[in-house]
């Protein structure tokens, strides 16, 4: 008996001790896996995850598994099972890849006709980096997408009053009129392209200000024209207070003649994917070389349309430019993004010897 009883404890003892390490190690691994989600989602941009009807625990956290969304198939099961009120519901969901697992179940448990999806346009991407980017977020269809707003007839399903106060071109897409802003709407059961360029444009006409649409007609330009401006600036400027004064500049030459001299607009004509705004020195083109309608250095005035999604600093620069005589400038190379700028082509020359360039 004494033997027996021995043993016996010895064998508690081991469980016991085998049951700590065990929920030591499952505690370690799961604070581990929220420290390292934390860090990650933070790098990553929301994607739209699919539960449809039937899908057991299992398919899902290996689809979870395999989309990156999350490392670890078993741990995301052996903590829906610790969460046993939890059910994953069918449907779209908005999700970030590393987010946290208590976080992500949370969101697979609740009804998804109550998750909106959140997404953000930056400044100065031009309608095929804004195609590329929600379609890698399961947000949009990049061909669907492309077909409203890079087609004629696909801009035409957006034709309203504003648009045609714009003065758009019928043969233009909606490059320059998806306002860059931090959007949420609503998912439909398909594709939420039509969604997605209907906010935008929204947008953009909320900030065209009627004061400013008045100013634009003041000066005998149109939106239009406005925007192609605006997005070039986007493009050249980086100082938010410079923006402005290069706006005049490209007036100014403009209204005098003279070829507006863009690099921004002849990497617009030449860009491919997944690269859409290469160092032209790096691909061995000069600008003047290339025939291209958007290409500035070769057509007078303006080129057919926008070159970019401008942002509303960008538009304002435009809408009321400095007034200033400045025909040209340069960058400074001073890690700035700051530029000189000039009257006169020999004050010009003279800045291009100083700031080092070609």
């Amino acid at each position: 008996m004494g033997v027996a009883g021995n043993i016996i404890r010895i064998f508690l003892t081991i469980a016991m001790v085998a049951g700590v390490i065990g929920a030591g190690v499952f505690i370690f691994f799961a604070l581990s896996q929220t420290l390292a989600s934390t860090q990650a989602q933070e790098d990553k941009q929301p994607v739209v995850f699919t539960i449809e009807p039937g899908d057991t625990v299992r398919e899902i956290a290996d689809k979870l598994q395999s989309d990156g969304i999350i490392d670890s198939s078993f741990f995301f099961q052996a903590q829906l099972k610790l969460r046993s009120e939890d059910t994953l519901k069918a449907g779209k969901f908005q999700v970030t890849p590393g987010m946290d697992i208590n976080q992500l179940i949370t969101v697979l448990s609740t009804a998804p006709v109550d998750i909106g999806l959140k997404f953000t346009i930056i400044e100065g991407q031009r309608v095929e980096e804004i195609a590329e980017k929600l379609n890698a977020q399961n947000i949009v269809s990049q061909t669907r997408f492309l077909e409203l707003t890079d087609t004629p007839a696909g801009a035409a399903t957006f034709q309203d009053d504003f648009l045609n106060e714009a003065g758009r071109p019928a043969d233009q897409g909606l490059e320059g009129y998806l306002f860059p802003d931090t959007y949420e709407i609503k998912q439909g059961d398909g594709d939420n392209s039509e969604a997605v360029v209907g906010i935008m444009l929204q947008t953009l006409r909320e900030k065209f200000t009627p004061e400013m649409r008045a100013i634009v007609t003041e000066r005998e330009r149109n939106i239009h024209q406005t925007l192609t401006i605006a997005s070039i600036v986007q493009r050249e400027g980086v100082v938010k207070e410079e923006l402005p004064t290069i706006a005049a500049v490209f007036w100014n030459r403009l209204d005098q003649g003279i070829a507006l001299g863009a690099d921004p607009t002849t990497q617009y004509a030449v860009a491919k994917s997944p690269d859409w705004w290469p160092n032209l020195d790096n691909l061995g083109i000069v600008p003047n070389t290339v025939d291209d309608p958007y290409n500035t250095y070769v057509v007078a005035g303006l080129p057919p349309g926008p070159i970019c999604n401008p942002g509303f600093d960008a538009i304002e620069a435009s809408v009321y430019p400095a007034e200033t005589d400045y025909l040209y400038f340069v960058a400074k190379n001073d890690g700035t993004g700051a530029h000189a700028f000039a009257t006169t082509l020999d004050e010009h020359e003279r800045n291009r010897v100083i700031y080092g360039n070609r």
